[in-house]
């Protein structure tokens, strides 16, 4: 979707078509703009009027879809690699977190768990006892996220193939042949995931998966990309090829369309076939899907990650506007790669990149394996020091990540937002593109430079705190302020209240946490939600909103509904440096 912002107020254009499509807005600067779709299939076009920039947004998310609400522990910081390579390599990286005391909840396993790197094996060679492995690692608080890429090899071997061969399942040529490009696999077919059925078939072999402990799906490679022909539409092209000169035709309501038609929702219709794959697996359980690939309303199914980044600075940087773009439309579960995945990091930019890092939606350190190691630990102990503390302040913060997931359910608005989404009518912070608010009371504003300690932050108006410190200062114009590598880069609102757990080493002991309710400001106004962060529950009102407020050195929490049996867990509010225990909550 286009988003257009003029003075406090937003319009947006939507042009429903999964065939390219190219926007010239004015890139010759005559006052005039293009929009060019390559399809002979027809489109939708919607025109979303004057309203405010949270209006447009809410009624881009009703047409759709919003994210349902994530399992608490894809919340949590993620580790990956590509690749940890073996059993005994993956063991010895959760041992490393947990004697070091730095929060983890995920380990993602790469192409190399597989057989061949074919899809739903494993490499009995490298992961000898690999549901042991999966089981020993939930028992010490890890889930196991594993890549599943669309590229099915082709081989009588495979049995994936051949099942795959008996329902026609694979994209074909002009000429009815099969469709064959090379992939990690070697010489491999795609799935048609335009078909119903194939879908359904897709989903279900993921029990392979599942049935071993696997509690989430990474769908890699899913543009679909391939070894070779990573462009297979030449960018400079006036028309749509016929489509007997298309990479390969698919099956679109009974009838085969070129394959350019319907590319971009080639990854979105994988990620819904893993989705509901998983939901018939495990009905009643939240689903954790990652894509790199998707169309409008891929939040339905997916988190989304940007990608194949690279380490510079430049990089850190540019994922700021590139995702508050996402997250305007609609995806509010997303994230970069922290650290970089290509090239190598280094000391200070591994911790630049933790101290925006630890405020994305979705937060995991990834890296190639052509490039230096950038686990936590991988610079030494003052930076490990420094991303230990980053990270606790990301496990502090998780009930309210958790509380801006329930506020999209129900509006639609991100969870990163542009500065103008609160202060509309604030023309410095329209101009801002590396600072955003995190949610209605945090504003984020790192340093995107190398060899900086200090920065100006724009601060719109009101009164603003240092979430470190508590140092108060005055909104309406820039500072300048200094980070070490350990501090968060974050400022609060006056008026608000954040709910903070911990300390935690993984979400499964945040239940049971102490929470204080921290307060900022004279008067302060806040929510808490509370439910078991792992089932479908919240749909059937298992959960409890509470109001909180505080004023005249008074707090008070309001339940508006109580429909969870929370566990017993300790309670206490800070305002002006004070702590009191809330000794009758939540009575």
């Amino acid at each position: 979707m286009l988003l257009v912002l003029n003075h406090g107020k937003a319009y947006g254009l939507f042009l429903d078509s999964p065939a390219a499509q190219v926007w010239d807005l004015d890139s010759e600067r005559k006052g005039s703009a293009s929009v060019q779709l390559l399809s002979r299939r027809g489109f939708s076009f919607y025109w979303f009027e004057y309203s405010s920039l949270p209006e447009v947004v809410a009624a881009f998310t009703t047409l759709t879809g919003r994210c349902p609400l994530p399992p608490r522990w894809s919340l949590g910081h993620q580790q990956s690699r590509w690749s940890y390579p073996t059993e005994t390599i993956v063991r010895n990286l959760a041992g490393e977190f947990r004697k070091r005391r730095i929060p983890c909840d995920t380990i993602v396993l790469d192409i190399d768990y597989m057989d061949d790197y074919r899809v739903f094996t494993v490499s009995r060679q490298r992961f000898p006892l690999f549901e042991d492995m999966v089981s020993d690692l939930a028992k010490n608080g890890f889930h196991t996220v594993t890549i599943v890429d669309p590229g099915v090899k082709r081989s009588a071997r495979d049995g994936v193939f051949r099942e795959g061969q008996k329902l026609k399942a694979f994209c074909c040529n002009a000429d009815g042949s099969l469709f064959v490009g090379q992939v990690w696999p070697g010489a491999s077919c795609l799935p048609d995931f335009m078909r119903p059925d194939i879908r359904d078939w897709w989903g279900d072999k993921l029990e392979f998966l599942l049935s071993r402990g696997v509690a989430g799906i990474w769908n890699d490679m899913n543009e679909p990309a391939l070894f070779g022909n990573q462009r297979p539409l030449d960018p400079k092209c006036g028309e749509l090829p016929k489509n007997n000169r298309q990479l390969f035709l698919q099956q679109v309501d009974q009838e085969r369309v070129g394959h350019f038609e319907v590319r971009n929702a080639y990854g979105q219709q994988m990620t819904r076939a893993t989705y509901e794959g998983m939901s018939r697996a495990r009905p009643d359980q939240r689903q954790f899907v990652l894509t790199r690939s998707g169309y409008a309303g891929i939040q339905r199914y997916a988190a989304v990650w940007l990608g194949d980044n690279i380490s510079w600075f430049e990089h850190l940087r540019v994922s700021i506007p590139m995702l508050l773009n996402v997250s305007l439309s609609g995806v509010a579960f997303c994230g970069v790669d922290i650290g970089g995945f290509g090239g190598s990091t280094d000391a200070e930019l591994l911790a630049r990149w933790y101290q925006l890092g630890i405020f994305y939606p979705f937060c995991r350190n990834h890296c190639a394996l052509d490039g230096r190691p950038q686990e936590p630990w991988a610079f030494g102990s003052e930076t490990e020091a420094a991303i230990l503390r980053l990270l606790q302040v990301r496990y502090q913060l998780l009930p309210y990540f958790e509380r801006l997931f329930v506020e999209h359910r129900e509006t639609g608005a991100p969870l990163m937002r542009p500065l103008a989404w609160h202060h509309p009518e604030d023309q410095t912070a329209a101009q801002v593109d590396d600072q955003f608010m995190l949610g209605p009371d945090l504003l984020i504003a790192p340093i995107v430079q190398r060899g900086r300690t200090r920065r100006a932050v724009y601060l719109p108006k009101g009164d603003w705190f240092r979430f470190d410190n508590d140092t108060m200062f005055v909104g309406g114009r820039f500072h300048d302020v200094e980070y070490d590598l350990a501090s968060a880069p974050a400022f609060v609102r006056s008026g608000a209240i954040l709910p903070l757990a911990g300390p935690v080493q993984h979400t499964g002991e945040l239940e049971r946490a102490p929470v204080v309710f921290r307060c900022f400001g004279k008067r302060a106004e806040g929510r808490y939600w509370q439910d078991d962060g792992a089932s479908l529950g919240y749909q059937r009102g298992e959960y409890n909103n509470w109001l909180l407020k505080f004023e005249r050195g008074r707090f008070e929490a309001r339940c508006t509904h109580q429909g969870y049996n929370a566990p017993n867990r300790k309670y206490s509010y800070d305002a002006n440096g004070q702590r009191v225990r809330l000794k009758n909550w939540p009575h």
